[in-house]
């Protein structure tokens, strides 16, 4: 299969160009707020299952050998994670990331170039560390053991790392449209 010449570049990976989002600046303010609101959403539902956890007592009905589940540091955990992943990847200077295909040749990044892929990988890699976290504790906690009017704690903590992780990308393609603000991180 021969490619066409005037639009292949052997710099790219793909031969498909991923859309670039031509944001203004109402639709960038949109963006961050729904990115702030999901942030605040997923911090809610944590806080919302922390809170019904310290006050959780066993049923009226049941034994008096019965403990009720709370949640506990383990359960913090992956929020942690992803909360450490979602400040590294938006305090992440975007500009940094265009410039490694600005070389002549394919391979001539700078040291900034890969300095920004090393961090965003490492903002990536906690964030998604912090969703299989939270599933992990999800299944080991309180679905093999059977607490089933527990489940929602750790569903809240699912609920919340995956909320993260959209208001991570939201605000990503938010504010990959201009340069109205900056944000410096020095690698």
């Amino acid at each position: 299969m021969a490619l066409p010449r005037s639009s292949y570049d052997p710099r790219r990976v793909f031969t498909i160009a991923f859309p670039k989002f031509e944001v203004g600046p109402k639709t960038r303010q949109i963006g961050t707020y729904l990115a702030g609101i999901l942030f605040t959403f997923s911090f809610f539902l944590l806080f919302d299952a922390a809170t019904l956890s310290s006050h959780a007592k066993p049923p009226a009905d049941s034994p008096h050998d019965v403990v009720p589940v709370h949640m506990s540091f383990v359960d913090w955990i992956p929020a942690i994670c992803s909360t450490v992943g979602f400040l590294i990847t938006s305090l992440l200077d975007k500009s940094h990331l265009q410039s490694a295909f600005s070389g002549d040749s394919w391979g001539s990044e700078g040291p900034a170039a890969v300095r920004a892929r090393v961090v965003l990988f490492i903002g990536v890699a906690f964030m998604a560390g912090g969703l299989a976290g939270s599933l992990t504790v999800l299944i080991l906690k309180y679905i093999i053991p059977d607490y089933i009017g527990y489940i929602y704690y750790g569903g809240a903590n699912v609920g919340m790392n995956a909320g993260i992780m959209l208001s991570a990308m939201v605000l990503w393609v938010a504010q990959s449209g201009s340069d109205e603000y900056e944000y410096q991180l020095t690698v």
